[in-house]
């Protein structure tokens, strides 16, 4: 195996870890939405938001202008 093969294995791996992790957060905004709990509500949405503003390593960077 390669260095960038590893490097995109590990990549990989990050991304499906991320993508698992917002849709248990997803789920739990569902289930408060759901309960009517909107204190929990609006901290999950918040969680997501915070998660969704975070660098991505798989993701191609964009460079500053």
């Amino acid at each position: 195996m390669t260095v960038e093969e590893h490097f995109a294995a590990l990549r990989e791996i990050e991304r499906r870890d991320h993508e698992e992790f917002v849709a248990m957060i997803q789920g739990w905004l569902s289930e408060a939405v759901a309960a009517g709990d909107e204190v929990s509500a609006r901290r999950h949405r918040e969680h997501l938001t915070r998660l969704e503003a975070i660098p991505k390593p798989w993701e191609p960077q964009q460079r500053a202008a």
